[in-house]
């Protein structure tokens, strides 16, 4: 019996011996939060009631690629526009990105309550984020349906695009 015990009791202590020789390295996967990340930008309401708010949600997927989902959101007088697109980006190299997806555009009249324009847009490009703060997008935008009722006659149907953010 004493055999038996002084055999578990080694065991014991040579097991937590061993498990305090192993130190802990630090993982290398990203936190939920590294891969999911918010942006919002709203600026103070102007002087004749302007409004601009927008809002983007990235996921990385994995390093190079990422799923973005973009919402532009502008009010002048009694005019709305509303813009939201689905983006999927692949990373060239740490600055520069290839992006492409759909994009849903909505014009709304508020006097009437109609849609005075419906788009639905496919659209790709590249771009170069310099630094957070600096961001500049080239691309193209084909419509593939419009849905548009203004005076303004019939809007461009394919057209190149340059966005920046700062």
């Amino acid at each position: 019996m004493r055999a038996i015990l002084f055999f578990v009791l080694t065991f014991l202590f040579s097991a937590n011996m061993g498990a305090q020789k192993t130190i802990e390295k630090p993982n290398n996967l990203r936190t939920q939060s590294d891969l999911l990340t918010f942006k919002g930008l709203s600026f103070p309401e102007g002087v004749n009631g302007e409004i601009f708010k927008n809002l983007q949600i990235n996921f990385q997927i994995v390093k190079k690629n990422q799923v973005e989902i973009q919402h532009f959101y502008n009010k002048f007088g009694t005019h709305e526009f509303t813009n939201s697109s689905f983006l999927l980006k692949r990373h060239i190299n740490e600055n520069l990105y290839l992006f492409a997806g759909p994009e849903a555009v909505f014009g709304i009249n508020q006097e009437n309550g109609l849609f005075e324009s419906k788009q639905i847009n496919m659209f790709g490009g590249v771009g170069y984020e310099a630094n957070p703060n600096l961001l500049l997008e080239l691309g193209y935008r084909a419509r593939t349906y419009n849905g548009t009722n203004t005076t303004f006659g019939n809007p461009v149907h394919n057209s190149f695009m340059l966005r920046a953010s700062f």
